[in-house]
């Protein structure tokens, strides 16, 4: 549990003038007494704005203070209505009503003022006994969450002895009572209902107090009729973390030296005593100053916010989220699947998986591009919700409204946060190392395990989509066989993998030309870090400006080369930490990267079996790995497919057997070349391309393609689609269709 304590905020309420451009005093009528509101140690304020050091509080242009004025016993005003002229921490003050003015008695006598904040015109007119209250029960505003304090402060002020001048009469105001700040964590998320503040040492103590009043000369409350409690209520809405404190304000009395107070968190209809605090015993809870109270709740599980683990049924590389305002989790401390294997020379222990990453962090996302004019950058997660926690899970939250994309997350070997992150001229990270990361797809509504999201065929289970892919076909605006072309249809690609790695790059920008980056400048997808040292900037064409890229449109700005980085006899395990410390590199060698026989294991399936087995290196999700190249022959019956380019303006993808969508990427032979730049010719000679999971022979990799005809005849007839398979360079891109398997 968190050290429970009291903090004296002295600089609690700081003068910040907040005005509205109103800068010229009033001109009071003849006789009539010019009144400044103005601070003195603790400020003051009608209006509250929360700052990193202090509570900023400032008067709101025609707030009302009552004043009242005597000079030689003679009343000379009583709960007068004075408004303030301007906003700001300082402000002169008039009277509200020409009925009400309170004029100099003479020019020699003393006068005493004295002032109180808020008006009512249900104020006794007696100065020693203005009626005030502190509730039992305050409500916390979710849209204004100082505005507490607001309702429930009280300010007075008191000038004697002033004699008739030309200035105005300054009003210095003080706090009456005390603010209470709340700093609440629990050690799992809930929604909290309310908090208390009550003292336990005294139950006859007057926390708070309704129908009390105060001597506006002295500032002594009198209780003697009031209806007091030894314990102020918050009710409030809002959902707890164990990472970051949900801060609270309430208004309570002053004082109570050496009482002992606990706060409460009220969760589920049940009390969870979270600190135990004892007023500073010279002077007790001061008036004018905000008192902290910090601390832990430990919540009974049946009482905590339900939280979606993605990992329950087995850890992946890849996990698929579709609910939006939802919580999640998965394992952080092991590696792919966790399993242990040994698969050709490719070999590790369940010791060799796991890892102790100290926090997580975003790397990259995208989200669902409807037009690049312009593009929009929003995340499918809610970005400072990412969070590693103690119970060795990356929790996060999406947000209210679901953003369809991908997020790539990584787990770290330091403690550091998005501006801590340092990078060399590669982009590569300095001052920590990359344990592994994870892609989480964002697809509202989308179960990629769903029969009806499945192709079934030839004793194979094909995932309906590529690796990656945020909608299907069917939801984009412009649809295949539409006579236009579009952007969205474009994230039916999915993402793109170079062979034998676990980590995706965004897919295909748009489908607005045949050149994929022609219209936009972009060789993949927007893709955004919130890490600064790794914002590669800017890149566009034609003025369409996607800013804040973690990949350029450069084989600098892209691609790392392996050679360079490990040296020429570098073996794949060497190959293979370079990708899990670099996940947003692509690693180039223009020829094949993984020359050994680990290598050639890295996708489980060096013996070209009908299935293979799943590694840590294997992308897909649990349940589901690459496909193999018997999976793909099944799929296209034997390379020889009922299939057909869609009958769209510029043919977007194939139609197999008449009812399964496959998008158009690129070349025939792979997607992305060895530099990362983008093959992806996506009309009439183009070919949605694949890689599967294991090598034709050493030490290539092996994609299946579909292949549309030249050009594009107009005769939709002659729009024929055939079908290859071939060896590619490894460190070249393609994207993932996976199998079912049993795990």
């Amino acid at each position: 549990m968190k050290r429970n304590y009291i903090i004296l905020l002295a600089a609690l309420l700081t003068v910040a003038c907040a005005g509205n451009g109103d800068i010229m005093s009033p001109t009071p009528q003849e006789g009539e007494i010019l009144f400044s509101g103005s601070t003195v140690g603790p400020k003051v304020r009608t209006s509250y704005e929360d700052t990193e050091t202090a509570l900023r509080v400032n008067w709101v242009k025609n707030d009302l203070i009552g004043l009242f004025a005597e000079s030689g016993g003679k009343n000379l005003g009583a709960n007068f209505a004075y408004k303030a002229a301007v906003s700001g921490a300082t402000s002169d003050f008039t009277a509200a009503s020409r009925l009400n003015v309170i004029r100099w008695a003479d020019e020699t006598s003393d006068h005493d003022f004295y002032a109180c904040y808020p008006y009512t015109d249900r104020a006794a007119v007696d100065v020693t006994a203005i009626p005030v209250s502190v509730p039992a029960v305050q409500t916390r505003s979710e849209s204004d969450p100082l505005a507490t304090l607001a309702a429930h402060d009280f300010l007075y002020a008191v000038t004697c002895g002033i004699k008739k001048g030309d200035n105005a009469v300054n009003l210095q105001f003080k706090h009456l009572f005390s603010a209470l700040e709340i700093r609440l964590t629990t050690d799992l998320r809930a929604k909290l209902e309310g908090v208390i503040f009550r003292c336990v040492s005294n139950e006859n103590a007057a926390v708070s107090m309704e129908n009390a009043t105060v001597d506006l000369r002295t500032g002594e409350v009198n209780v003697s009729e009031a209806v007091v409690s030894n314990a102020v209520r918050l009710d409030c809405s809002g959902n707890t973390s164990d990472t970051e404190a949900l801060v609270l304000h309430l208004v309570v009395t002053p004082g109570h030296a050496g009482e002992t107070f606990e706060a409460v968190a009220l969760v589920n209809g049940k009390e969870y005593i979270f600190a135990t605090v004892k007023a500073p015993s010279d002077g007790g809870i001061p008036a004018g100053k905000t008192v902290v109270v910090e601390g832990e709740a430990t919540l009974d599980p049946e009482d905590a916010l339900p939280v979606i683990d993605l990992s329950a049924d087995g850890t992946a590389n890849t996990y698929y989220v579709n609910a939006a305002n939802t919580f999640y989790r998965f394992r952080a401390d092991v590696k792919g699947n966790g399993k242990a294997l040994t698969c050709g020379d490719l070999s590790y222990t369940e010791e060799d998986l796991k890892i102790e990453p100290k926090a997580a962090l975003v790397l990259w996302y995208n989200c669902l591009q409807t037009s690049y004019l312009p593009w929009i950058q929003a995340s499918p997660v809610v970005l400072n919700s990412v969070k590693l926690k103690k119970d060795g899970y990356i929790h996060f939250d999406t947000p209210e409204t679901f953003v369809n994309g991908n997020v790539v997350i990584v787990a770290i070997d330091k403690e550091l946060n998005y501006d801590q992150i340092e990078a060399d001229a590669d982009n590569r990270i300095l001052n920590a190392e990359v344990l592994w990361s994870w892609n989480i797809v964002f697809s509202e509504g989308y179960d990629p395990d769903a029969a009806e999201n499945c192709i079934v065929k030839g004793g194979y289970t094909f995932m309906g989509r590529n690796l990656g892919a945020v909608i299907d076909w069917s939801q984009a605006d412009i649809k295949p066989n539409q006579q236009q072309e579009s952007v969205n249809l474009a994230w039916t690609s999915g993402n793109c993998y170079q062979w034998g790695r676990k980590d995706p790059f965004p897919g295909l920008p748009d489908y607005m030309s045949g050149n994929a980056y022609y219209m936009t400048g972009l060789w993949f997808a927007p893709a955004y870090t919130p890490i600064p040292a790794l914002d590669r900037g800017t890149f566009e064409a034609w003025g369409r400006e996607a800013h804040h890229q973690i990949i350029g449109n450069t084989k600098a700005t892209v691609a790392i080369d392996i050679n360079t980085a490990l040296g020429t006899g570098y073996v794949s395990q060497d190959a293979f930490d370079l990708g899990r410390a670099n996940p947003h590199l692509w690693l180039y060698k223009n020829e094949n990267y993984l020359t050994d026989k680990a290598g050639l294991a890295a996708w489980g399936n060096p013996s070209k079996d009908a299935h293979g087995v799943k590694t840590i290196y294997d992308p897909c999700p649990r349940g589901w790995k690459v496909m193999s190249k018997q999976a793909w022959m099944a799929l296209t019956d034997n390379e020889k497919p009922n299939a057909v380019v869609d009958v769209s303006k510029t043919g977007r993808g194939i139609w197999l057997d008449g009812k399964w969508f496959f998008p158009l990427t690129g070349g025939a032979q792979h997607w992305h070349n060895s530099d990362g730049s983008c093959n992806g010719n996506t009309w009439g000679g183009s070919c949605a391309t694949y890689y599967v999971d294991g090598p034709d022979y050493n030490p290539w990799g092996h994609v299946g393609a579909f292949v549309t005809d030249v050009g594009f005849p107009s005769d939709e007839t002659k729009r024929s689609v055939t079908c290859k398979s071939q060896n590619t360079y490894s460190d070249r891109g393609a994207a993932i269709r996976c199998i079912r398997i049993d795990e």
